[in-house]
């Protein structure tokens, strides 16, 4: 099936300059409709919201054209409307020449990114040939420098439709240089109006900036949190099927309330994006700026459709010449979505002049301080990865340090589907720069594995100089002292131990190939004989003290060597002074349990004769297999505990 969605080439033209140059006009005279549709635009003769119309080109190409209004105080709109463009009709009336948002107009093309576009003069039917002559001078003049340096120009008069011949042939052209866009990626659409029919529930528009969105569909308007599903799909005011990149759209939803959505919302797929109130970005403070930018200044920023008042804080020194380019923070009281890579807008909060703009580099969890290395160091390689999603990914793998990120994080963190940040993990996985974990869905960026495993050996090393008669570290120490998480360290362990660097020792321990204590022929020989008298001794196994006095040892070394032979999980320590072979309580265990499943219950002093103690041993031995939930006392007796 042919549908309205399938005829539209996903290209936006914008119109941009002076108001009452004859923008609506020339849309009009363009397109057969006129894009002034508010009461009040049409009684006060000027545009002052966005106006989207369908516009069919010579070659058949359907494609839309947003009308944006030119009075200074209405600037937000016109960012709002060419955040979404890929081309721009530069419009100069003949009888006035470049003016103040000629100028501004151009800078914030230019801001945005643009890079295709053409001159139209129009209303060159109210002067003379001369003056057009000069007109066109000066704008050459003005567009020295800029993207449109090279651009047709294009002269027009709406009333008498001379030019416009000329005008749609070279828009023609034009159009045909331009990439439509890609509607790959999240579904993500600034929202630009919100209203609601009788009848028809909530209707929110805008041109979405990337992805696709379906009749049936589930989104979020973020960041109010509210869901709803798609009932209806317009493009340029007909019938669709699908919302997508490159198309105006209008996007009617079931069950939000339209008087919570506001414009600068987002309407998007749900889990991927959310608000915040801090972003990192690369700043251009204008050339023609008239005084240094100041740390802390207040701004109000756009970007999207969402305008903001906040303070910029700069990081790399208290000021910013105008012409410098450099790292900032800004921040807010409310939140605003805006992805990696988006372009945004900064003006003054007071007098409102733009001073400057550049790219969203990332949402900030914390305050950012001013003049350290390493803050900068981090922007600059994030804001270096923007151009490449598979660099992006693997910054943000190396952002989390030492700890794993889900793969549906790193997704939301990029604003790709999951199965396109997928695609980029495999990549990342076959050269060998993340690696996945046994937490499934987790991984953890290689740089970062290294640099946990140099951190390990180092915080190794220093823990058995300070502890020479220990043989072994406990893992909670090593994460602790490395500062990683649980999943990261289990991977690490586990490399690690392919290495064989090290190896599990008894629960929760690690031994290390080439640290800790180096135990003379002697003591080697007087830990086989410890482990051999405990293990005899059985249920009535030889103190330390006791031992050494018997066999004429150093008091002190003895029970040292005992110590670590309860650190490698070959002894374990009851009490002070009492240390059974692991073996001999396994066996002890063994006989208990026969018995209690006999008997159901027993005292201590049956215990003690089962078996063949001592109060001195048993009385310990029992109370430490209550505390390992072996056994539950009850009053005088013990019975087994079948809960495990």
């Amino acid at each position: 099936m042919t549908t309205n969605d399938d005829k539209i080439f996903n290209i936006v033209i914008g119109t941009a300059g002076h108001i009452d140059h004859g923008k609506s006009s020339m849309v009009e005279r363009l397109s057969g409709i006129d894009p002034d549709r508010l009461p009040e635009e049409k009684s006060r003769g000027l545009t002052i919201d966005l106006g989207f119309a369908p516009l069919t080109l010579r070659n058949g190409r359907r494609v839309g054209i947003v009308d944006v209004p030119g009075h200074e105080r209405l600037i937000k709109n016109m960012v709002a409307g060419a955040t979404g463009i890929d081309l721009v009709l530069l419009v100069i009336a003949a009888d006035d020449g470049v003016m103040p948002q000629t100028r501004e107009h151009l800078t914030i093309m230019q801001i945005l990114g643009l890079s295709h576009g053409m001159v139209v003069i129009t209303k060159i039917d109210a002067v003379e040939e001369d003056f057009i002559e000069l007109v066109e001078e000066d704008v050459r003049e003005t567009l020295e420098g800029t993207f449109l340096e090279d651009a047709e120009i294009v002269k027009v008069s709406s009333i008498t439709g001379s030019g416009f011949d000329q005008l749609e042939e070279h828009l023609n052209t034009l159009v045909e240089k331009v990439s439509p866009r890609e509607a790959n990626g999240i579904f993500r659409m600034p929202v630009q109006r919100v209203f609601s029919p009788k009848g028809f529930g909530t209707v929110v528009t805008g041109i979405p900036v990337s992805g696709t969105a379906q009749l049936g569909d589930t989104l979020e308007i973020v960041p109010l949190g509210e869901k709803g599903r798609v009932r209806g799909i317009q493009a340029y005011k007909e019938q669709a099927e699908t919302a997508r990149a490159g198309h105006s759209a209008a996007i009617n939803l079931s069950d939000i309330d339209y008087r919570q959505v506001s414009r600068g919302m987002v309407l998007t797929q749900p889990g991927y994006f959310t608000g915040s109130t801090m972003f990192e970005a690369r700043l251009h403070y204008l050339p023609d700026n008239h005084r240094v930018l100041k740390h802390q200044t207040t701004i109000r920023l756009h970007v999207g459709t969402a305008e903001l008042i906040g303070k910029v804080y700069l990081l790399e020194g208290k000021i910013l010449e105008p012409g410098q380019e450099g790292y900032v923070q800004f921040r807010f009281e409310e939140p605003v979505v805006a992805a990696p890579g988006d372009r945004y807008v900064l003006r003054l909060h007071s007098p409102m002049e733009t001073i400057g703009g550049g790219e969203i580099i990332d949402s900030s969890k914390y305050r950012l301080k001013t003049g350290k290395d390493f803050i900068i160091d981090t922007l600059r390689s994030k804001n270096d990865a923007l151009a490449d999603s598979r660099d992006f990914l693997l910054h943000q793998l190396d952002k989390a340090g030492l700890s794993s990120v889900s793969e549906a994080e790193l997704a939301r963190q990029a604003g790709l589907k999951n199965e396109d940040a997928l695609a980029l993990v495999e990549s990342l996985l076959e050269k060998g720069l993340a690696c996945r974990t046994s937490r499934g869905g987790q991984l953890i960026s290689d740089s970062q594995l290294r640099a946990g495993r140099t951190a390990a050996a180092k915080a190794a090393a220093d823990y058995f100089d300070r502890n020479p008669r220990r043989r072994l570290m406990e893992k909670a120490v090593l994460r602790q002292k490395i500062g990683c998480s649980d999943v990261f360290l289990q991977e690490m362990i586990a490399r690690m131990q392919a290495d064989g660097e090290v190896e599990n020792a008894k629960t929760g321990h690690l031994r290390w190939r080439d640290l800790g204590p180096s135990l003379s022929a002697e003591e080697e020989k007087t830990i086989e004989e410890i482990t051999s008298a405990c293990l005899e001794g059985a249920a009535t196994p030889p103190s330390p003290g006791g031992l050494a006095s018997e066999r004429g040892w150093d008091a002190k070394k003895t029970a040292d060597l005992f110590d670590l032979l309860d650190e490698e999980g070959v002894l374990q320590k009851i009490a002070d002074g009492i240390y059974f072979h692991r073996e001999a309580i396994e066996e002890i265990r063994r006989v208990m349990k026969k018995y209690l499943e006999e008997n159901e219950q027993i005292t201590a002093g049956e215990a003690k004769n089962l078996i063949d103690s001592t109060r001195k041993y048993s009385i310990p031995l029992l109370e430490q297999l209550d505390r390992e939930g072996f056994t539950i006392r009850k009053g005088d007796h013990r019975i087994l505990n079948t809960d495990d």
